[in-house]
C-alpha cells in the first residue's frame, strides 16, 4: 500500500466559512450549537455524535486538558478571542478565509478586517437572500425594493465583497424556474404583508427569490464574482429533496448567464455528491466543494465525498472548506481532517496507478489553496 501523502506543509485556504464570535458562548450548550443541524431544544444529542467526540478529543490534545467538553469548553472561554482565532489560523496553517458574512449575526462576529488583522487573507461573500430581507422590511413598494437590492449587488465589489452566498436551496428549493417581475411582485407583497416595521423579513416566496437569484447572476458575471450555493445537508428547516443540486441543471440549460458564473456546490452536497459530482463534471463553471468540519461527518463520509469528486470532478474545479459556523477552532479542525482525508483518498489514486505522487501533491495544492485563490482572490496558486 502507498504510504499516505504528508500535506501538512500545504497552505489551507477555508473556501466557505463563517466568522467566529467575538466573544466565546456563554455555556455549554450556546458551544455546542455551532456542531449542530437540528433544533436548539435537542442541542445536547450534538455530544453523542462522533464528529464532535472527535473534535472535543483533539481539542483536549492542543489545550493540554482533560478530554471531556467541560474541561475543553473552560479552556477555550480561558482564552483571549482575538488571540485564540490567531492560534488557530496558525496551528491549521490557513492563508485565506472565504467567510460568509451573513451568518452568525455580523453583530456578533469578528468583521472581514478583524479577519485580516489575525494573518490571513479574508475574501468577504454578501449572503443573497439575508440582505434582500433587510431591504424588503424597508421598502414600501416593490419597484423601490428591486432597486435597492439591485443596488447592492452591483456595488458589492466596491463594499469589499469578493462573491456571492445564496442559501435558496432552504429557502424555496434549486429548481430555479423563469419569474417575470409580475409574478414577483405579488409574491413581494405576500411577504410584505408580514413587516412588523422593525425586523429583516425571512424571504421564502419562490418567485420572488427565483426572480432575485437570476438578477443576481447578472451581476456576478458582469462583476467577476463566483456565486457559493448550499446545496444538500445543513439547517433543520430545509426540504432536502428541494436541495438536490441536479435541480439547478434545468436553469443551467435555459441560461446562458447561468453558465457563465462559477457556481460553487457547498458542502459536498451530501447526500446529494453524485448528482453534484456529475453536475460539475458536464458544466464547465460548476465547482466542488468538501466541507471538513460542518456538518458534522466522520471521516467515513468525508472519505466518500473526496472519493467521489476525484473520480469525477475536473481536479481543478474542487476545493476544500470548514464551513466553520461561529467557533475558530472548527476553522483549524477543519483544515487538519481536510489534509488527512484529503490524503488518504489521493494515496488510493496513487495506489491505482490514476495519479502519480507529483500529480497527486499538485491536485492537493489545488484542493486545498489554489483553486480558491483563483476564484475568489484572483490569484494564480504559484504550484506545490
Amino acid at each position: 500500500m502507498t504510504d499516505q501523502l504528508d500535506l501538512s506543509a500545504l497552505p489551507f485556504v477555508d473556501a466557505h466559512m463563517h466568522p467566529p464570535y467575538r466573544t466565546p458562548p456563554a455555556n455549554l450548550a450556546a458551544y455546542r450549537w455551532p456542531w449542530y443541524e437540528g433544533d436548539p431544544a435537542d442541542v445536547a444529542l450534538v455530544a453523542d455524535t462522533a464528529a464532535y467526540r472527535w473534535a472535543i478529543r483533539q481539542l483536549a490534545a492542543d489545550l493540554g486538558c482533560a478530554s471531556d467538553e467541560e474541561a475543553v469548553f473552560d479552556a477555550i472561554r480561558a482564552r483571549e478571542p482575538r488571540a485564540w482565532l490567531r492560534e488557530q489560523l496558525e496551528r491549521g496553517g490557513v492563508a485565506g478565509l472565504v467567510a460568509d458574512m451573513g451568518y452568525p449575526p455580523p453583530a456578533d462576529t469578528f468583521s472581514p478586517a478583524e479577519l485580516g488583522e489575525a494573518g490571513t487573507d479574508v475574501a468577504p461573500l454578501l449572503r443573497i437572500e439575508l440582505e434582500a430581507g433587510v431591504l424588503a422590511a424597508e421598502c414600501t413598494t416593490f419597484d423601490e425594493f428591486v432597486d435597492r437590492v439591485d443596488a447592492l449587488l452591483a456595488g458589492a465589489r466596491t463594499a469589499g465583497y469578493m462573491g456571492l452566498k445564496s442559501v435558496l436551496a432552504y429557502r424555496s428549493g434549486l429548481g430555479v424556474e423563469p419569474a417575470s417581475p409580475t409574478q414577483a411582485q405579488s409574491a413581494y407583497m405576500r411577504v410584505r404583508a408580514t413587516a412588523d416595521g422593525t425586523s429583516p423579513l425571512f424571504l421564502n416566496e419562490k418567485p420572488l427569490l427565483d426572480f432575485l437569484f437570476e438578477r443576481a447572476l447578472l451581476v456576478a458575471r458582469r462583476e467577476d464574482m463566483a456565486m457559493q450555493v448550499h446545496a444538500g445537508y445543513g439547517d433543520r428547516d430545509m426540504d432536502l429533496p428541494h436541495c438536490n443540486p441536479w435541480l439547478l441543471r434545468a436553469l443551467l440549460e435555459r441560461s446562458e448567464v447561468a453558465r457563465s458564473v462559477p457556481i460553487v456546490l457547498l458542502h459536498g452536497s451530501f447526500p446529494y455528491t453524485g448528482e453534484a459530482a456529475v453536475l460539475a463534471a458536464i458544466y464547465p463553471n460548476v465547482y466542488f466543494d468538501v466541507a471538513t468540519c460542518v456538518p458534522p461527518f466522520t471521516e467515513a463520509i468525508q472519505l466518500d465525498i473526496w472519493r467521489t469528486a476525484l473520480a469525477m470532478v475536473p481536479l481543478t474545479r474542487i476545493h476544500a472548506s470548514t464551513d466553520a459556523a461561529g467557533l475558530a477552532e472548527q476553522i483549524a479542525l477543519g483544515a487538519r481532517q481536510a489534509r488527512r482525508t484529503l490524503a488518504i483518498a489521493l494515496a488510493e489514486l496513487i495506489e491505482a496507478d490514476v495519479l502519480d505522487a507529483r500529480e497527486a501533491e499538485q491536485v492537493a495544492a489545488d484542493v486545498l489553496a489554489g483553486t480558491a485563490r483563483r476564484i475568489y482572490f484572483g490569484q494564480e496558486s504559484g504550484g506545490t
